[in-house]
């Protein structure tokens, strides 16, 4: 094999360059292309809450995964980053913080309800 690397003025042979691509994920109802690699989402409802004044705001809930390849000590590195729980735009969560999130509301609805002590 030849040892020689290529000069700043020489061609690149097409078999040099590979091109990786994860398959979406099964849930992913929506791609779109981000600088650096893929975003995969879900959107599942946009929940209304109360507002300011008693005026509806839109919440979205949705599912999110990103693939990037970047840099990293002088390697290309491809990571899937996600699944994350999305609420709005200001909360994001893993899937095992969601599960909590939805156990301890969950508890207190039922509490509020009368069926929990």
């Amino acid at each position: 094999m030849d040892d020689k690397r290529p000069t700043a003025d020489a061609a690149v042979a097409d078999d040099s360059i590979q091109v990786v691509r994860w398959d979406a994920p099964s849930w992913a109802s929506r791609g779109l292309e981000v600088e650096g690699g893929w975003l995969h989402s879900y959107e599942a409802r946009v929940v209304p809450l109360e507002g300011d004044e008693g005026a509806e705001r839109p919440c979205p809930v949705r599912l999110e995964c990103t693939d990037l390849a970047y840099a990293e000590g002088g390697q290309t590195v491809l990571r899937r980053f996600g699944p994350r729980v999305f609420i709005g735009d200001t909360t994001q969560l893993s899937l095992p913080e969601a599960r909590r999130l939805v156990a301890a509301l969950e508890e207190v609805v039922q509490r509020a309800e009368g069926g929990g002590r």
